[in-house]
């Protein structure tokens, strides 16, 4: 089982390296759904000696329960509609409005677990979720965007991008096997071909597959892959597991403050006071969230926990 201070190591790890993709990404010579199609597709070879390795050491019937089998496939048929609707607000309304939208799930996260669960959201989330998006907004450059030159298909575009992330994540946690050798690799290797496939699909009917034609963009792939979808997935899939779903969508919204401070090394880009502003707002969120959601379970623990409600057609308790 992943520790609540593991997982979290696990969760801070993956955005870090998520935070290092965007520039990356803004690199290639592709389409972006093209992109987003080829960096899980690529990412399956390479995960497959070590899904063959731990194919070899775990009971698979503990360790990839149908349940689980079928759950990795509809997260990552959810992380390829995530990645397909992700790319059509970036061109609609721009990466920085994009970016805001995308965190919807900081709001959808915490709501499927009251309403497939009954765990109420904790109070402290009517002010956390506030304050972080506008640090979202801040750390975007939100301020430079003409909000009246938006295009509305590109806002429900990135509301949906962010929804299909927020599925994402609550199926990989609510189908992961109750065993202390879970499959991960494996898991993974399906979510990424799910993903890669639902992509491939969307790009198709949308414009055509355009497979890029010069190495120096199939480097940058092939390095997308692995650090984006293996290292990234690898560590969220895992880290899930052991924090709850505010202290999760609370922690990624850090992969923002990690590309700032990425861009400002390795490109010498300075960042604005407004956006200096909103990073201290994400982590000074992120820690308000984590520390809140802790209290609460040991509050729960303790068996202290007045806190209990009915939640939308069932008995509901406080968010852990």
């Amino acid at each position: 089982m992943v520790t609540p201070l593991r997982g979290t190591l696990l969760l801070v790890g993956g955005t870090a390296a998520l935070g290092g993709t965007s520039l990356l990404i803004s690199s290639i010579a592709a389409d972006p759904i093209v992109i987003a199609a080829l960096r899980c597709l690529l990412a399956v070879p390479m995960l497959l000696p070590m899904i063959l390795w731990e194919l070899r050491r775990v009971d698979r019937r503990a360790s990839l329960p149908r349940r689980t089998v079928v759950g990795a496939l509809l997260a990552g048929l959810a992380l390829g509609v995530d990645y397909s609707f992700w790319n059509t607000s970036i061109g609609a309304v721009g990466p920085g409005i994009a970016t805001v939208l995308l965190n919807i799930q900081l709001v959808m996260l915490p709501l499927i677990a009251w309403l497939s669960e009954g765990t109420r959201p904790m109070r402290q989330l009517a002010l956390i979720i506030p304050l972080m998006l506008a640090g979202v907004a801040l750390t975007a450059g939100v301020l430079d965007v003409d909000l009246a030159q938006l295009r509305l298909g590109g806002v429900f575009a990135g509301l949906a991008a962010g929804t299909a992330y927020a599925v994402y994540l609550a199926v990989i946690r609510r189908t992961a096997p109750a065993t202390t050798r879970p499959a991960s690799f494996t898991v993974l290797g399906l979510v990424c071909l799910a993903a890669g496939l639902a992509a491939a699909t969307a790009s198709l009917v949308t414009g055509g597959f355009e497979i890029p034609a010069e190495p120096l963009a199939w480097g940058q792939l092939l390095a997308l892959a692995l650090l984006g979808q293996v290292v990234v997935f690898w560590c969220l899939n895992v880290g899930m597991t052991g924090v709850s779903e505010t202290t999760t969508s609370t922690l990624l919204l850090l992969p923002g403050v990690f590309a700032l401070a990425l861009s400002a090394v390795l490109l010498r880009e300075t960042p604005t006071p407004a956006q200096l502003l909103g990073c201290a707002a994400i982590i000074g969120g992120a820690w308000w969230a984590a520390q809140a959601s802790h209290r609460h379970a040991r509050r729960r623990a303790a068996g202290a926990d007045p806190d209990v409600t009915s939640g939308p057609g069932r008995h509901a308790r406080t968010e852990t």
